[in-house]
């Protein structure tokens, strides 16, 4: 009699909890985009710039497929849906939680963070890619991929977050004892770089947060370049530490 009683008890708990379960298991991974900049194929518009010369692997855009793998490696272990991508970002419009673009080389020779920001629109060069970056077209421009994405004030909030996360993690890595020694320049500021605020990539995405990584200085890094598993490590903890901020994982 007493289990039959205990058994009528439980059971509306028992069917809420039997509902549940399938609901939390299926909870989707959040969507990272991991971009290999200058990878080949390139996108349209850009296909001139094709990276630097030199680096520890021969040229940037060997170091940043390296980096770019790691990385992926790295979030799908922890749980993340990472895609990879190349310098054509297809699908274009794609949605997700996080896009980040892996280059190194800052003009000058530095290391630093670039974000999505809110105004203007994606770079325009002369061409398939050279000269000075506007946000308005020159008459020899090339085609560029329509409809572009939009940068919203929401999308540019997330991105100078995640951004700032990844700059605190890159200055504790990017050091003489781990073969550092170009300058390292931080967030860039809303009006400074237009190659690291208005690139292309950020308006071939609807990822909530976009961002690309300077990582550092062919020649002068190289020795830093040279340890990818700690700079895959460092920058994958980065956007974990931000998807968990932001209760995605």
């Amino acid at each position: 009699m007493l289990a039959r009683i205990m058994r009528r008890l439980l059971a509306p708990a028992l069917a809420v909890a039997a509902l549940a379960a399938p609901a939390l298991a299926s909870a989707a991974a959040p969507v990272v985009w991991v971009q290999a900049g200058h990878a080949s194929p390139g996108e349209p518009g850009y296909s001139a710039q094709t990276g630097a010369g030199g680096g520890p692997f021969g040229s940037e855009a060997a170091f940043n497929t390296k980096v770019r793998d790691d990385m992926v490696t790295r979030l799908k272990a922890a749980g993340v849906d990472a895609r990879p991508l190349v310098s054509k970002v297809m699908p274009m419009g794609a949605a997700g939680a996080t896009f980040i673009s892996i280059h190194f080389d800052e003009a000058g020779g530095a290391a630093s963070v670039g974000r999505a920001v809110v105004g203007g629109g994606e770079n325009y060069y002369h061409g398939e890619g050279t000269g000075t970056a506007s946000q308005t077209p020159y008459g020899d421009s090339g085609t560029h991929r329509t409809p572009a994405t939009k940068v919203s004030a929401a999308v540019a909030a997330r991105s100078a977050t995640l951004a700032g996360t990844l700059s605190t993690a890159l200055k504790g890595i990017h050091t003489s004892a781990n073969g550092a020694s170009a300058q390292f320049l931080g967030v860039i500021p809303v009006n400074g770089n237009a190659r690291e605020t208005h690139y292309y990539g950020y308006y071939r995405t609807k990822a909530d947060a976009r961002v690309l990584v300077e990582v550092g200085a062919a020649g002068s890094d190289d020795p830093f370049l040279r340890k990818v598993p700690l700079i895959g490590a460092t920058l994958s903890g980065a956007v974990v530490k931000d998807l968990k901020a932001r209760r995605l994982l």
